[in-house]
């Protein structure tokens, strides 16, 4: 893979975000945005401090839970980042999703793994 189809596919992760479709405070999304403009991890580790985070996927981050404001990842975009950065297969890199990344329990604050529809 060369590097301009790595960027190419970095550049379309980085610019799916998380939007709202409920007719919220539009004046407190803003100032989130405005307060934590790149950095989801940072956000979320404002609101939860023992927050844990798998390391090389905050790309992949979507959001965090409602309840124990825990960090949710994007499976999907979990594994284009193995298939990207470590030059996976997509079998290697839902394999090595499942065995050691999904199946980790760390404590009441691991991370979520969320496969959408």
């Amino acid at each position: 893979m060369t590097e301009n189809e790595k960027l190419k596919i970095m550049t379309t992760l980085l610019s799916t975000h998380y939007k709202s479709d409920m007719n919220t405070d539009k004046t407190s999304l803003t100032k989130k945005e405005k307060e934590y403009p790149s950095s989801k991890r940072s956000f979320i580790g404002d609101i939860n401090e023992d927050a844990l985070f798998a390391d090389g996927f905050d790309d992949a981050i979507i959001g965090y839970d409602a309840i124990g404001f825990r960090v949710v990842y994007d499976y999907d975009k979990c594994l284009k980042v193995l298939m990207l950065w470590e030059n996976m297969s997509h079998a290697e890199a839902h394999e090595y999703m499942e065995f050691n990344v999904v199946n980790s329990f760390v404590g009441d604050f691991t991370p979520l793994f969320l496969h959408s529809l």
